[in-house]
């Protein structure tokens, strides 16, 4: 019987070869070294060692041909457990989710592949996270083998944009745009819908580049347009990391959480705000800006939902007074807040810390917020640790629980933003963005994804 390792070591032994596009292999010559197509390279390696063509009608391999003979020679599975299995495949079938070139590959078992990527990379080892995938296949009579000492989740990848029903829409596509039409290849109108035109515009630019030609904007696209709007999420997070990274490490041990949960609810929480003042000012001045939420009744329910409910509680002038101090610190950074506190003299900051902390917990712990304990990066991601903490054990099915995987990670963060997560249903929790029209847990998922991958 066939071994999933030996379809993984015999790929391997092709590293760094050819890749041209649309390339034929003479598929019974064991000695073959390229060119390669992506489809070609894993029938070949399949062949060589199962004596069982798939995928290839004729002298040709492709994608679709994949898809149709799936039921006849493989057996399906998620993209997570092939990540898992050496020498299992990760496909994407042509016109997946409006994405028209198909993509398959080979898993190296450890969250990699061995595949035929690319012009400019050729046959090279690179990851499966990231990038949009559809399936994972397990091929008939090969017995496989599983890295259980790895844990792998995978989730559709922050940031791609395709052609699809809704149409996609964000800023980043709008910049794309921009800059494709600078380029003279892309000619329609500037805006921040992901329809067919510039998935056309796209593929062109990709097809220039050298990389992997599927229509879809993500990561290696934007970063080879510098599209500043993804770019900069990028330095932003990096900078957290690098600059917090030691004092979040500490933080986790002994926790199920990760730096990059932190790092992804910081930057939802105040990134509006601290990105904007990197290298701009001192920590101390960066900590102690980031403060917001303004809203008063009817729009906010939790106390204090107005100037008088706080100035009426015990201590609540002087809270009030820091507040309104708070209100004027973020407006030195932002218009919108600056606005605020000239025009209308009740306005004051209910959100505190970079982690942010919300004015409703004054009544419990005052000290925290008269003090200012909120600008002190230490207690600020203790209490953000702590409170963590306190969501996982308010969600049934996490409660105690050592270990979380990724996804269960972001349901945490969506108790840690409304209180509880429906860990059954999807993504869609939490306050929704007006702007991007995402969710609390859409975003944070977005954020930790990209995080992950700096």
């Amino acid at each position: 019987m066939a071994i999933g390792k030996e379809i993984l070591n015999l790929a391997n032994q092709h590293d760094g070869e050819k890749y041209v596009f649309g390339a034929n292999v003479p598929f019974d010559n064991p000695n073959y070294k390229g060119p390669w197509d992506c489809a070609e390279f894993v029938s070949w390696i399949v062949y060589q060692i199962t004596k069982v063509k798939i995928g290839i009608r004729g002298k040709e391999a492709y994608t679709g041909y994949w898809e149709n003979d799936v039921s006849k020679y493989c057996k399906k599975i998620s993209i997570s457990e092939a990540a898992l299995t050496y020498g299992a495949i990760v496909f994407r079938s042509p016109g997946f989710k409006g994405i028209s070139i198909g993509h398959i590959a080979i898993s190296d078992g450890k969250g990699g592949t061995i595949e035929a990527k690319s012009t400019n990379d050729g046959v090279c080892k690179s990851v499966i996270k990231g990038r949009q995938w559809e399936y994972g296949l397990l091929i008939n009579n090969v017995q496989y083998e599983m890295n259980n000492a790895f844990v792998f989740d995978y989730n559709n990848p922050p940031f791609n944009f395709y052609v699809s029903s809704p149409i996609m829409k964000h800023k980043i596509v709008e910049e794309t745009k921009e800059k494709l039409n600078k380029l003279n290849l892309f000619h329609g109108e500037i805006n921040e819908n992901y329809e067919s035109e510039i998935a056309i515009a796209v593929s062109n630019f990709q097809k220039i580049k050298g990389i992997v030609v599927d229509a879809v904007l993500g990561k290696e696209t934007l970063t080879l347009l510098k599209v500043k709007e993804y770019t900069n999420l990028e330095k932003n997070l990096m900078w957290f990391k690098n600059t917090f990274g030691d004092k979040l490490i500490n933080s986790i041990k002994n926790t199920p959480f990760d730096i990059d949960l932190l790092t992804a609810i910081a930057y939802q929480e105040t990134g509006y705000i601290w990105s904007r003042m990197i290298n701009k000012t001192d920590i101390n001045n960066l900590l102690l800006c980031c403060t917001g939420d303004t809203l008063d009744s009817p729009n906010r329910s939790a106390f204090p939902k107005n100037k008088t409910e706080l100035l009426v509680y015990p201590q609540g002038n002087e809270m009030f007074i820091i507040g309104r101090q708070a209100l004027k610190n973020v407006g030195d950074w932002d218009s919108t807040y600056k606005n605020l506190f000239e025009k209308n003299q009740s306005k004051f900051c209910r959100g505190y810390g970079i982690f942010q902390y919300d004015l409703q917990f004054f009544k419990h712990n005052p000290k925290y917020f008269l003090n200012k304990d909120w600008a002190n990066f230490d207690k600020c991601l203790n209490l953000a640790i702590q409170e963590l903490k306190s969501a996982q054990s308010r969600i049934s099915t996490l409660k105690n629980k050592t270990t979380l995987t990724e996804k269960e990670k972001i349901f945490v963060a969506i108790a840690y933003n409304k209180g509880t997560a429906d860990v059954n249903g999807s993504l869609k929790q939490g306050h929704k963005n007006s702007s991007s029209g995402k969710y609390y847990g859409e975003l944070i998922n977005d954020y930790y994804n990209v995080s992950k991958s700096l």
